[in-house]
């Protein structure tokens, strides 16, 4: 019925604008309300002008009905219950329990909507933000306070906080201060606390001082922790980093696995690219993945053996993703200007040969996928 308000025909479009005036009494609110984000995406069409009637629904919904809607305000789903408060924010009058229900929503987007009432805040409500697990709260909250006396002291308690939007914010208030950020960062971490935005502060900080400080948490039980000390340790020890990457190049925690293979792929010694296909032969699927994913951040011709070898693999996935790392290797080769070392052209032609025959033994795929790969060899 509501598709057929922005219908082409306008016979149609006046029969469904009947027919929606029909549903617009109380045993109906809630389909009305979850069918809002419909209403939305047809004025967006612009078909035809809907925002009379969507006026008219809206309005029998977040007026008439008011009391009712608050009531069951957090049974709705996600998108029509963001777009039922932005209606009713529009409407707030001070001490109203919508303002209450924004400010305990799950949604990040509706306690938003509270900062546009923040004239309408209490002391107990402003830090209830200013403590929001959304950065983005915290930071709107922390703009809506900037032009407060004592402000500064404010900012100094978000100087480590998670968000680097806020740390750097905290820090432009702070200025002026005589707060020297990178020992008050090393501060927090000798004392354990707020380490994850002290790690992150040290490195926004070129604390390079205090990389020891950073080492003692590379081996945090936390994986957080521990993958934001390297983070920060990539910044301010190179060589630490490198260590600690090569240590851990083949860590069972992927996301500390996908932050060394970042790392390693812009600094890809021999040492490493060995142990790597070292670690491919272990026959793991999810280290496969990540070698893989490594070789083909490398590329150039000391990547393109491994990526051939990944094509044979016994995993059908693993020979899809060698397939399309392959693909993406094709379309780089034309832009490398280099001139590949001896060995790693003999390497290549040697991998070449072995892999191109077994593709025509196996018949992995349609069609041989190292046809051509010769010609970027010679």
């Amino acid at each position: 019925m509501i598709y057929r308000l922005a219908d082409w025909v306008v016979p149609v479009r006046q029969a469904a604008l009947s027919g929606i005036n029909n549903y617009k009494t109380t045993d109906y609110i809630d389909s009305l309300i979850e069918n809002l984000p419909i209403f939305e995406w047809l004025q967006k069409v612009e078909r035809t002008d809907l925002s009379g009637i969507y006026q008219d629904v809206v309005e029998f919904i977040t007026s008439t009905n008011r009391t009712y809607v608050v009531g069951n305000f957090i049974k709705y789903h996600d998108k029509p219950r963001i777009l039922l408060a932005r209606h009713i924010s529009s409407s707030l009058s001070d001490n109203s329990p919508e303002l209450k229900l924004f400010l305990t929503d799950k949604h990040f987007l509706i306690r938003n909507l509270a900062i546009n009432h923040f004239d309408k805040l209490g002391q107990a409500e402003i830090k209830h933000l200013l403590n929001d697990k959304s950065a983005n709260v915290r930071l709107q909250t922390l703009y809506c306070l900037k032009d407060q006396n004592g402000f500064e002291t404010t900012a100094e308690k978000f100087l480590a906080d998670n968000s680097a939007a806020i740390r750097l914010f905290a820090r432009f208030t702070l200025k002026q201060s005589s707060i020297n950020f990178a020992e008050f960062y090393n501060d927090n971490l000798q004392s354990n606390y707020l380490v994850i935005g002290s790690l992150s502060g040290l490195a926004e900080t070129k604390g390079k001082k205090f990389s020891e400080i950073v080492k003692s948490y590379l081996n945090d039980k936390k994986i957080r922790v521990k993958k934001t000390a390297f983070l920060t340790l990539c910044k301010l020890d190179e060589e630490s980093a490198y260590d600690f990457a090569y240590a851990n190049l083949d860590s069972p925690y992927l996301g500390l696995r996908n932050v060394i293979i970042e790392f390693l792929s812009h600094i890809p010694r021999q040492e490493a690219l060995t142990k790597a296909r070292s670690i491919y032969e272990t026959c793991n699927y999810d280290l496969k993945k990540s070698m893989l994913k490594l070789f083909n951040k490398v590329g150039g011709w000391t990547a393109i053996p491994d990526l051939m070898i990944g094509t044979i693999d016994e995993n059908e996935n693993i020979r899809q993703l060698a397939f399309d790392y392959l693909q993406i290797w094709r379309t780089r080769a034309v832009r490398l200007v280099s001139t590949p070392k001896q060995g790693d052209i003999e390497r290549a032609n040697q991998i070449f040969r072995f892999a191109f025959e077994m593709h025509a033994e196996k018949k992995y795929f349609n069609q041989n996928p190292l046809i051509g790969i010769d010609f970027y060899l010679r």
